[in-house]
């Protein structure tokens, strides 16, 4: 162990029980005299699968946490336009309250209980929409719609300070943001590159705009964020997808599968993107965690075909025995 002491320039510890593990001890060496064993704390990242959406299908989108998630809309086996609403606890999907307006490829933004619905397409025949719904946790209330009509559109915030950016309004794409104050939208500034299916994360004030697709043509790798002022272009994520979707804040996120059919992960700590563990099934046009951390949260439903399955991502510092292999 002298080695260890002049590369580190301390003795490794000595417990007579386990350390406990959090972000402070992950890499902390010890000698447990308990066990009679050489333990490190090691930060495992990993998705695994969670429960099952009660309703198939893509095109959906979803906010909360991997303990408090919400999904609604999308596209099902012989239903276009969904109306349905699902919520997570963990471990199980519950049928919450149907939102008014079926549609498909909308922003949903805020937590389990208090939540925003706006944009995507509806009946009939595929028309681009900008209706928008607040949630309470029971049911859905019509609210002043977005300026914009549009679909794939991102969205970060809570149901009372909100931004939606991006998307398409069947002619072309669209760079306008705007902002909800709890009872009406206002024109931001426009994002630097026109594009939708893109992930979208942060809050109305500190947000991003992930990826998606152009009118230059195809997927990007394009990044920007906002300051509740202006967009910015920043660090690329690694590989240029469409249906993407994200959690997180503005310095800290993770952006995670995308089409066609990726399982690639990216973690971003506020200065550039680094991929990670993927998840085990490639999908795009998914539900989201977009209330969750780098830590915790869930992807559900989407095109990998359509599916119904749930994933879940967790980061946390646990203990491993240190070997001689």
């Amino acid at each position: 162990m002298t080695d260890f002491k002049t590369i580190s320039g301390r003795k490794i510890k000595f417990q007579t029980s386990d350390l406990t593990m959090s972000t402070a001890t992950e890499g902390e060496l010890f000698y447990s005299d308990t066990d009679s064993e050489f333990k490190v704390g090691i930060k495992v990242k990993a998705w695994s699968s969670g429960g099952n959406l009660n309703t198939t299908r893509n095109a959906l989108s979803g906010t909360g946490t991997l303990t408090a998630g919400l999904v609604a809309g999308g596209t099902s086996p012989g239903t276009a336009f969904e109306t349905d609403t699902e919520e997570y606890d963990g471990s199980s999907w519950t049928e919450g309250g149907a939102i008014n307006t079926g549609r498909k490829l909308a922003a949903t933004q805020g937590t389990q209980t208090a939540a925003i619905h706006a944009g995507g397409i509806k009946a009939p025949a595929n028309t681009a929409t900008g209706e928008t719904e607040t949630y309470n946790g029971t049911s859905w209330t019509e609210v002043s719609d977005l300026n914009q009509i549009r679909y794939g559109v991102g969205g970060a915030g809570t149901s009372t300070a909100a931004v939606v950016f991006g998307g398409h309004d069947l002619s072309a794409y669209r760079d306008e943001s705007e902002e909800w104050d709890g009872s009406s939208w206002t024109e931001g500034n426009d994002l630097n590159t026109a594009k939708h299916y893109l992930a979208a994360c942060g809050t109305q004030t500190a947000a991003l705009c992930i990826a998606g697709s152009t009118p230059a043509g195809g997927t990007t790798t394009n990044v920007e964020s906002y300051d509740g002022t202006s967009w910015t272009e920043i660090a690329d994520v690694n590989t240029a997808r469409i249906g993407v979707k994200a959690a997180g804040t503005s310095t800290a996120s993770i952006a995670f599968g995308g089409g066609p059919n990726l399982a690639i992960t990216e973690e971003f700590d506020g200065t550039s993107w680094t991929e990670t563990s993927d998840m085990a099934t490639g999908r795009s046009e998914h539900g989201e965690g977009k209330s969750g951390t780098t830590s915790a949260t869930f992807a559900a439903g989407g095109e990998s075909p359509k599916t119904n399955a749930t994933e879940e991502w967790t980061s946390a510092v646990t203990l491993k025995t240190v070997t001689d292999s």
